[in-house]
C-alpha cells in the first residue's frame, strides 16, 4: 500500500481524517485485486459539493471527509491543500476542478464565487442534450487546466441524462530524490495473493540509508521526491498476504504516528516497478461509507448550489500510477 506525504501545512486532525477516508476507500475493494485510488482527488470533488450542500446531506459529507470538523476547518484545509499541491517547486502538479450543470438549472452566484475562490473551480451550465458537444467542452477544460496532460477525460454517455457533473482531475509527476540504479533491476516472483503470482521487474537497492519505521503490524518505507516536502510511503504488512488485516486495523492516527517515527536506517530494498490503471465504483463506496442522501433524488439537499432540486445520479473514479527508476507519475480523474 502506498501513500503520498503532504507538506507540513496540514493540521494534524484533518490529516488524520484524510488518511481515514483513503483507508475507507481501500476497504471497499476486493483484497485479491490490485487497486489504485486517489483519495485526495475524490475529497476535492466532495469538498466542492460540501460548500453547497445543506442539512443532512452536508453532515454526511463532513463525516466521511473530515470526521465532523467545522465547515470553516474543512474549507480552509482542503483549499490550502489544493493550492499547495499545484505550487510545489519540485513536482509537476496540475488540478482541474469543475462543476458542470445542465442549462435548465440555475446556479447561485454566491456558490460559483466560493468554489472559484476556495478551489479554483469553474462552474458552468451547458445544454446536456448536446451530449457530444458538452463532453468536448469539458474535455477541453480539463486539458487546458492540466497543460494537456489529461485528455479524453469524459465521454458523451456520461453527459446523456445527467443533471450535473462534478469534475476533478489531478496530474502529478515528481522525480525521486535518489534515483534507482537500472543495472540493479532483477526479475522475480510477485505474489498478488496466495493463489496468484507472476514475474515482475524489481528495482533494488543494497545497503542504503532510507527513512524507515515499523510497528507490530507493518513496515513503512518513505521515499522522498526532489521536493522533499513530498514522499512516496510504502506500507508492507509483516504478515504475508496480510493486506486485508492491515487495511482493517490501520487508521489515520497510526499512520501519522508511524510517519512521525521515520528514521534513517541501513536497508536492502526491492520494489516492483509498477504501472496500474483502475476504475473505481465510487458511488457504491460512498454509499457504504454513509454518503447516501447525495444520491437520492428525494433526500439530496444541494440548495446552496441551485434553487432547483439537484442530486448526484452517479460517481466514478479512475486512477493511474507508474513508479519507475527516476520518477513517479500519477493521474486521477
Amino acid at each position: 500500500m502506498e501513500t503520498l506525504s503532504h507538506p507540513s501545512f496540514e493540521s494534524a486532525s484533518m490529516q488524520v481524517s484524510e488518511m481515514n477516508f483513503g483507508l475507507n476507500m481501500l476497504r471497499q475493494t476486493p483484497v485479491i485485486k490490485s487497486m489504485v485510488v486517489s483519495p485526495v482527488s475524490v475529497i476535492f470533488a466532495l469538498a466542492m459539493v460540501q460548500l453547497g450542500a445543506r442539512n443532512r446531506t452536508k453532515l454526511q459529507i463532513n463525516k466521511v471527509i473530515a470526521n465532523d470538523a467545522t465547515d470553516s476547518a474543512i474549507v480552509s484545509f482542503y483549499s490550502d491543500l489544493s493550492k499547495n499541491i499545484t505550487n510545489s517547486p519540485g513536482a509537476q502538479a496540475r488540478i482541474a476542478n469543475g462543476f458542470f450543470l445542465n442549462k435548465t438549472f440555475s446556479i447561485k452566484k454566491s456558490y460559483a464565487r466560493m468554489i472559484a475562490e476556495k478551489y479554483g473551480a469553474a462552474i458552468k451550465a451547458y445544454d446536456f442534450r448536446q451530449a457530444a458537444d458538452t463532453a468536448k467542452i469539458i474535455d477541453n477544460f480539463v486539458s487546458q487546466k492540466t497543460d494537456g496532460k489529461i485528455e479524453n477525460f469524459i465521454k458523451s454517455d456520461a453527459v446523456e441524462g445527467a443533471e450535473a457533473l462534478i469534475i476533478n482531475a489531478i496530474y502529478f509527476k515528481a522525480n525521486w530524490y535518489q534515483e534507482f540504479n537500472k543495472k540493479a533491476t532483477k526479475e522475480a516472483l510477485f505474489h498478488h495473493s496466495a493463489n496468484n503470482k507472476g514475474k515482475v521487474n524489481y528495482m533494488n537497492e543494497y545497503r542504503k540509508n532510507r527513512m524507515y519505521a515499523e510497528n507490530e503490524l507493518v513496515q513503512v518505507l518513505s521515499l522522498p521526491y526532489k521536493d522533499t516536502s513530498y514522499s512516496f510511503n510504502i506500507f508492507l504488512p509483516k504478515k504475508r498476504f496480510g493486506i486485508d488485516e492491515l487495511r482493517t486495523k490501520l487508521n489515520g492516527a497510526t499512520i501519522q504516528n508511524l510517519l512521525s517515527r521515520l528514521k534513517s536506517t541501513l536497508l536492502d530494498i526491492s520494489i516492483p516497478k509498477m504501472k496500474l490503471e483502475k476504475d473505481y465504483e465510487l458511488k457504491q463506496a460512498l454509499l457504504a461509507m454513509g454518503v447516501s442522501d447525495l444520491f437520492d433524488r428525494n433526500l439530496a439537499d444541494l440548495s446552496g448550489i441551485s434553487e432547483n432540486d439537484l442530486y448526484a445520479s452517479d460517481a466514478k473514479h479512475r486512477a493511474f500510477i507508474e513508479a519507475g527508476f527516476s520518477s513517479v507519475l500519477a493521474v486521477t480523474m
